[in-house]
């Protein structure tokens, strides 16, 4: 079952510190929506707020239309897969897997079809057996994942599920929980600090800073139009590049070099802060705007250089190493480049 959810006005706080402001946030049935934010941001205060383990000082969750803000958790047909798993390590995986449905009475003929269908679906039938201290993390993940999926619940959340795995397991895993929410087509929330993960996963994105929204949007919009500095610097492989200019009449100047281009803005403000990716800034023998290389680090496919550009540092994305204390020239593509207010950081 699919289901929609809606999260209006939503504070909580513990003690003097606000952890969410003000949330307001509305996902469509069967979306797979990632929320996105560094450490300490309110990502997984609001899922334990979804799932009814926090209380919220005010506003209101619905699910299906149907208001479930004073729903105790085993009211509310949502499961939840935890970073640490939350296994009970006593039990095997077939318990752990099948306690839940007989602590609900559900029949015995039921149960076992969910478990043939589930634990066939995530590949650990040969698991069943076992307890969770004999299991690898990768392992442990997916049964806390097949133990979510026994419920059949209407909204599925993940509390940043991967965060303890290497990066190759992190990888399959991730292709599998995308594997089935295509198959399952239910409504999913994945929580993340990992712009990977929510780049990858997500129809839509939700980019959090400080308890507060900065940014709802698909993986595209988020990366190519940043509605604000924040989402900017945090969105990308490598951080943009951002810089305060001089706004001229015939172009912009920074770092002491003049630089001629059709202008974009309004107003009469004479300085506003420019922002343009690594990859947006090509080096190139027929421009007039020297570099100095700071460093070379490499990346497999590309160097990612650090550069000296007037009084500012510059990351460059290039095909072939520079050494330290090499000049080279360097072009800007002005199509992808950005620019926001001074004073706001919010974009012009």
């Amino acid at each position: 079952m699919s289901s929609s959810i809606e999260i209006q006005s939503l504070f909580k706080s513990f003690d003097d510190k606000d952890v969410l402001i003000d949330f307001n946030l509305e996902i469509k049935p069967s979306q797979f929506v990632a929320i996105l934010g560094p450490s300490g941001c309110g990502k997984s205060t609001l899922l334990r707020i979804i799932s009814g383990l926090e209380y919220l000082d005010s506003g209101k969750v619905f699910l299906n239309n149907e208001d479930i803000t004073n729903f105790d958790p085993k009211d509310r047909d949502i499961a939840m897969v935890f970073q640490n798993y939350a296994l009970y390590p006593h039990k095997s995986v077939q318990e752990n897997l099948t306690l839940g449905l007989k602590l609900k009475k559900v029949e015995p003929s039921i149960i076992t079809q969910r478990l043939n269908n589930v634990t066939t679906k995530l590949n650990i039938k040969r698991l069943l057996d076992r307890k969770p201290g004999s299991l690898s993390g990768g392992e442990m993940q997916r049964v806390a994942v097949a133990r979510a999926l026994m419920k059949k619940p209407s909204l599925f959340l993940f509390d940043e599920p991967l965060s303890n795995l290497d990066a190759n397991l992190r990888d399959r895993l991730r292709d599998e929980i995308k594997r089935l929410h295509k198959e399952l087509g239910m409504t999913m929330i994945y929580v993340t600090h990992d712009q990977l993960e929510a780049m990858s996963l997500g129809d839509l994105i939700v980019v959090m800073n400080d308890g507060s929204i900065q940014q709802i949007g698909t993986p595209e919009q988020i990366y190519s139009q940043p509605v604000n500095v924040f989402v900017a610097e945090f969105i990308g492989n490598v951080k943009m590049n951002i810089l305060e200019i001089n706004i001229l009449d015939d172009g912009i100047s920074f770092g002491g070099i003049k630089i001629k281009i059709k202008n974009k803005f309004y107003g009469d403000s004479k300085k506003c802060l420019f922002g343009i990716r690594s990859g947006d800034i090509m080096i190139s023998q027929n421009s007039e705007y020297p570099a100095k290389i700071i460093s070379a680090d490499y990346f497999g496919n590309y160097w990612l250089l650090q550069c000296e550009f007037g009084d500012h540092i510059l990351k460059i994305n290039s095909d072939q190493y520079f050494a330290t204390g090499e000049s080279i020239n360097i072009s800007f593509n002005w199509d992808n480049a950005h620019y926001f207010d001074s004073e706001t950081g919010l974009r012009l």
